[in-house]
């Protein structure tokens, strides 16, 4: 009987000598962001740091007050930007170099790193030709991108196939006629009928009717809700539109990581830290969404292009960079983890993620790279020893062409830091024989379009929206898909 106790309790309290959180062995039915959030730092060693109080604290940016003086372990306001402090120490940054944006009094706190190379390969070698970066240095990136960030996708013994339903009907907007076909990909649950939500590819297409040749698509990562708004958007120029609602295939929390498509190919476990996070399961459903797409002959298939806004265009990037039938990418405004330098403190940071709120996105190995690099040290952080950014998932693109945006009012998802990871990805579409971000001026103008290169950027006057900059993104388009 004592043995069975034992047992019981081994399986119950699986982490009780890392002295950290202890969990169960199998994910509870109540499992919460904060749970599974907290189960990956265990899983992981990772013991979060006891921080000096924040009106205390030395790191503080010079001149933030607190915005609730009965709360000093608030947030705090400086210069007109709302402050957090990351569970790991580092405070929001809006203080910039003078060849950014915004300069301010603080400029060190941007942090200074060493560059990463993308046409270096991890033995110090030097990459001079085309063939060598198809062969030896993209592969590399490839497996640091998935490893370090994003984690891998499941072997595909382990994905589920995908039956695809139809339903079309005819209809009118803003005087234009088109075709709606309502998709749904019901993902097959046999191999673990004990998921709680069965995960779909969601999907609802818009074609222009009657048109006399297939035509371009841009799937974006968004809701249902938004199809009047983006069809008038898209219909204008001639395209198809197909919204992807990702939420249906893998929810936006990390409640949901031992269910939907993540919890049925783990038969419910618990995550293990290289396993892909929702970004991941959800480029994995565009994918399957463009074989479905692939399959109607009123599509161009060297026209699909794919977009998101904000977490979503973090998706489009990640999802063009692990599907070569993407034509082109519009991944908009899409801040750390997505389109801005992760190494560049501004605005949204790495560590801003590796919270209950938002760490689902990426593989627990990410959390890998949060606090300081060496201890009693602000800066810099453990980010230095990262080996890709946001360039490097840029480069995976390369040389399909890439548009990107910010706004002068959007500083949380760092524009200036956006720019900066085309100008890093541009040696690569060179090496490939393609021009890159083309860049005429000291530092991108507002509401100027650079798009004479394969990498378009537009700075645009305004807040963290894709709507300005859509007519530039159709002008840089044209170069390479006929509408």
């Amino acid at each position: 009987m004592k043995k069975l106790l034992w047992m019981l309790l081994l399986a119950v309290l699986p982490l009780a000598c890392t002295g950290q959180e202890r969990f169960p062995a199998f994910p509870p039915d109540n499992v919460t962001n904060e749970m599974d959030f907290h189960q990956m730092l265990s899983q992981m060693h990772i013991k979060l740091p006891e921080l000096t109080p924040r009106a205390e604290d030395p790191n503080r940016p010079a001149g933030s007050v607190v915005q609730n003086p009965d709360n000093p372990e608030g947030r705090y306001m400086y210069n007109g930007h709302d402050l957090n402090r990351s569970l790991f120490g580092l405070w929001d940054n809006y203080d910039d170099t003078e060849e950014g944006f915004f300069p301010g009094k603080e400029p060190w706190r941007v942090g200074t790193y060493t560059p990463i190379s993308l046409t270096k390969m991890h033995n110090g070698k030097e990459i001079t030709t085309a063939d060598e970066w198809w062969n030896k240095r993209r592969p590399e990136v490839v497996k640091d991108v998935q490893e370090c960030l994003y984690g891998f996708f499941p072997e595909a013994d382990r994905l589920p196939a995908v039956n695809f339903k139809s339903m079309e009907f005819d209809g009118k907007r803003a005087g234009r006629e088109y075709t709606q076909v309502n998709i749904l990909g019901e993902v097959d649950c046999s191999s673990y009928p004990a998921v709680k939500n069965a995960p779909t590819v969601s999907a609802t297409l818009r074609l222009p009717r009657n048109v006399t040749k297939p035509v371009p698509v841009m799937i974006l990562i968004s809701w249902d809700m938004a199809i009047d708004q983006y069809w008038s958007i898209m219909s204008e120029q001639g395209w198809g539109l197909c919204i992807f609602n990702p939420n249906n295939l893998q929810p936006d929390n990390g409640a949901s990581l031992t269910d939907y498509l993540i919890g049925l190919v783990n038969k419910g476990h618990w995550r293990k830290p290289s396993d892909w996070g929702s970004i991941g399961a959800w480029s994995w459903g565009i994918s399957r969404l463009i074989d479905f797409l692939l399959t109607d002959p009123r599509i161009d298939p060297k026209g699909i292009g794919l977009g998101g806004h904000s977490r979503y265009g973090k998706t489009a990037l990640y999802a063009m960079a692990c599907d070569d039938r993407i034509s082109i990418g519009f991944p908009s405004d899409a801040g750390s983890l997505g389109t801005k330098m992760n190494r560049r403190h501004w605005g949204q940071d790495l560590e801003n993620s590796a919270s209950p709120s938002e760490y689902h996105w990426m593989a627990g190995n990410f959390l890998k790279w949060c606090g300081p690099l060496k201890k009693g040290q602000y800066l810099p952080r453990k980010v230095e020893l990262l080996p890709v950014d946001a360039h490097s998932l840029l480069a995976l693109c390369a040389p399909r062409p890439v548009f990107f945006n910010g706004g002068t009012t959007s500083q949380w998802s760092d524009p200036y830091g956006i720019y900066l990871t085309e100008a890093a990805a541009t040696p690569i579409y060179e090496l490939l024989g393609h021009t890159g971000l083309v860049m005429p001026d000291p530092k991108p103008e507002v509401d100027k379009a650079y798009i004479s290169g394969d990498l378009g950027y537009r700075y645009h006057n305004g807040g963290h929206t894709d709507a300005p900059d859509w007519p530039a993104f159709f002008e840089f388009a044209k170069k390479y898909i006929d509408f």
